[in-house]
């Protein structure tokens, strides 16, 4: 007898309901129940199965991907959302991204709420979101928004500051008029050490980790600021990474301005090419492909654009004259390049080189001459000479309140590594005077071999 009643203890206990079970836990949102919220639950996982399949998120953490609710309120009053996760949004950091999924009201009873799950709202790329409120689930089990790293799945890219970790060297460039962009290492990793956590490849794909250097020329070049522009403003290049299957645009916003960042991301065991890839969009878009890390190009690119810009600052002074002041035109920068903003019309327009050409943009001082409006009059007079003996063709000037412009643009084959400069002889006019001879002296070499 003792044992009978010792042996139905045992089952009163082992049937004992646990702190949260499915039928305690009754979500409510304003107060009133939320009706067959296991159901939604399902139906928000299957959805975003979809987005998963497509590469718009990627797995990560340590636990499955699953939908929540969000408590947000006393007892459990949650958000009009449900948060699936953990997953990781291409182009962010190496944490925990949740997508949302709305729930639409479409019934009201005194039973309570019916809801209808909408599509997900996937963050768009570099994008996070993060839940309100406590993470918890319809048989009552919780859990934290923040989950650290864990196991990195297909289409997982992540965009992280440069900690100078030991990487094996690497050169691949890819760069138009506004942007450059160098990977300068490369690794093929079993884990990456984050700040959060070391990061591993789960079953099926493999890391790797890119270091690279970015310069936006846009940043610290005010030509392509300009105002008024004629037609559309120059638009920012899109820099994007290409693995097999799959293209990752690698969101500005997440890349310095001028510094290096390393990029960890996913790829099929399998293996296959990987690239990066550079678009000039807008004004004669343009398409640039190198693979990565090797940095062989893959397709056609300008060699103008497989070359240097050119440095930040140079000094050739040019000797002029003009009426009775000798003094020189000072190049303070070479540029050379496909696309480049002159003045048209008192507004701004994009030049650009055609094939097998580039643009070279001189920004030029003027030392020990006369303050005269005449920068379009006197911009003719600015000859670049190419080494055969010809003149390379002027395309267009930006122009100041002074005596030259403070820019001259010029084509030139775009293997050019040298030409002389030089102002020829003419004269200027000004409103209510004399003509104002101009006189160059011998021309200067400059060196263009960037």
């Amino acid at each position: 007898m003792r044992w009978l009643v010792l042996l139905l203890a045992l089952v009163a206990g082992g049937c004992a309901t646990p702190a949260f079970s499915a039928e305690q836990v009754r979500f409510t949102i304003e107060g009133e129940a939320v009706l067959d919220a296991s159901g939604l639950q399902a139906r928000a996982e299957a959805e975003l199965s979809y987005t998963l399949s497509f590469g718009y998120v990627a797995r990560t953490g340590r636990d499955a991907v699953s939908c929540w609710f969000a408590r947000t309120g006393e007892a459990f009053e949650v958000d009009t959302r449900l948060w699936c996760g953990p997953v990781q949004v291409p182009g962010t950091a190496a944490t925990t991204d949740w997508v949302p999924v709305p729930l639409k009201r479409v019934d009201r009873s005194a039973s309570g709420v019916r809801l209808e799950v909408e599509p997900p709202q996937v963050p768009a790329q570099g994008a996070r979101s993060t839940p309100v409120g406590r993470l918890v689930r319809t048989d009552g089990r919780e859990t934290d928004a923040d989950q650290g790293v864990g196991q990195a799945g297909p289409d997982f890219l992540a965009v992280l500051p440069d900690d100078g970790r030991a990487l094996d060297p690497a050169s691949a460039m890819v760069r138009d008029d506004q942007l450059e962009v160098r990977v300068t290492g490369h690794s093929s990793p079993s884990v990456v050490a984050t700040p959060e956590g070391d990061l591993r490849a789960e079953h099926g794909v493999a890391l790797r980790v890119l270091r690279v250097r970015v310069t936006r020329h846009a940043e610290v070049d005010s030509a392509f600021g300009q105002t008024p522009w004629r037609g559309w403003l120059p638009q920012p290049p899109e820099l994007s990474l290409d693995v097999p299957g799959r293209r990752h645009r690698l969101p500005a916003e997440r890349l310095p301005a001028d510094g290096s960042a390393l990029v960890v991301y996913t790829v099929p065991i399998a293996g296959g090419p990987e690239s990066l890839v550079l678009d000039t969009v807008g004004t004669k878009s343009l398409q640039q492909r190198v693979e990565v890390p090797s940095g062989q190009v893959v397709g056609d690119a300008p060699k103008s654009l497989r070359r240097g810009p050119g440095p930040e600052a140079t000094s050739v002074p040019v000797p002029v004259t003009v009426g009775g002041s000798a003094g020189s035109v000072e190049v303070v920068r070479a540029r050379v390049g496909r696309q480049r903003p002159v003045s048209s019309s008192a507004q701004y327009e994009l030049a650009t080189a055609g094939d097998g050409m580039a643009l070279v943009e001189l920004r030029l001082v003027g030392h020990g001459l006369p303050n005269l409006v005449t920068a379009a009059q006197t911009a003719p007079l600015v000859v670049l000479t190419l080494p055969g003996g010809q003149a390379a063709r002027q395309v267009g000037a930006r122009y100041g309140g002074d005596t030259f412009p403070v820019a001259v643009v010029f084509e030139v084959p775009e293997d050019t590594r040298t030409a002389t400069l030089a102002v020829r002889a003419g004269t200027v006019t000004v409103p209510q005077g004399p003509a104002i001879p101009v006189a160059g002296g011998p021309g200067v070499d400059l060196p263009l071999d960037f």
